[in-house]
């Protein structure tokens, strides 16, 4: 995990997903949730890849990727830069909620209360939690394997 001023880059060793889709998922949503905004520098390839003690060619990947789907763009000598024209995307964010939403509703019809639905889902959240930072002090520890 890394703070560049305040923005959390955070990476799940016991994700599926690799490292660099979990980053470039990490910047399209602060992009298209508005934490970036359209001009705002993104922070360089080797200070983030310091900060988060990962291989540079890893975010190189994910920024290179974010810059094919058109969210961030680079300059040459600057660096990369949210793309001017990126609007604010509630659509993903929708979807998620809507997926959320269908799974509270199965854990209603099983007999569950509101009460308890939130109750289980903030220990989900807990759990995970705690797995990515047992994860995190792993790393630490041992490097990356």
């Amino acid at each position: 995990m890394t703070t560049s001023d305040n923005i959390v880059f955070r990476v799940e060793e016991t994700s599926d997903l690799p490292i660099w889709a979990q980053l470039r998922n990490r910047v399209a949503y602060l992009i298209r949730t508005g934490v970036f905004k359209a001009g705002d520098q993104l922070p360089s390839v080797r200070s983030l890849a310091a900060d988060a003690k990962i291989n540079y060619n890893t975010v190189t990947k994910a920024y290179r990727d974010l810059e094919l789907s058109g969210l961030i763009v680079s300059i040459r000598g600057r660096g990369m830069f949210v793309q001017k024209g990126v609007s604010i995307d509630d659509e993903e964010t929708g979807a998620i909620d809507a997926l959320l939403e269908s799974c509270i509703a199965q854990y209603r019809a099983k007999g569950m209360t509101y009460g308890e639905v939130h109750e289980h889902l903030v220990t989900m959240v807990d759990e995970l939690e705690q797995k990515a930072r047992e994860a995190e002090a792993e790393r630490q520890l041992y490097g990356t394997i």
